[in-house]
């Protein structure tokens, strides 16, 4: 396992935990700035999964398909964690509106 992956490892289950300690915190005290809270790391979350496959994806060597290697998924899962954060700024200024 290289370093990147490991770290990507550790993000998600650092994130998992956070989500669920946010979750029960919002729900035992009845607060749903907490509970708000988890949902936004429940992004992060993702991010984290999308980011470990991404690193596993482009730990892999050069082939034929892809002569100089799979570095560019990457810059593609980055893309996409961008994409997660303006869904969710749309979603969160939406459901502030309500």
């Amino acid at each position: 396992m290289s370093s990147k992956t490991a770290a990507a490892s550790i993000s998600i289950i650092s994130n998992t935990s956070l989500v669920i300690m946010k979750f029960i915190a919002g729900f035992l005290s009845g607060s749903v700035s907490v509970i708000s809270e988890a949902i936004h790391s429940m992004m992060d979350l993702l991010a984290a999964v999308i980011a470990f496959f991404a690193v596993r994806i482009s730990d892999n060597p050069a082939d034929e398909e892809h002569p100089y290697g799979h570095g560019k998924f990457e810059n593609v899962s980055g893309v996409i964690e961008a994409l997660l954060i303006f869904i969710a700024a749309i979603w969160t200024i939406n459901w502030g509106t309500y």
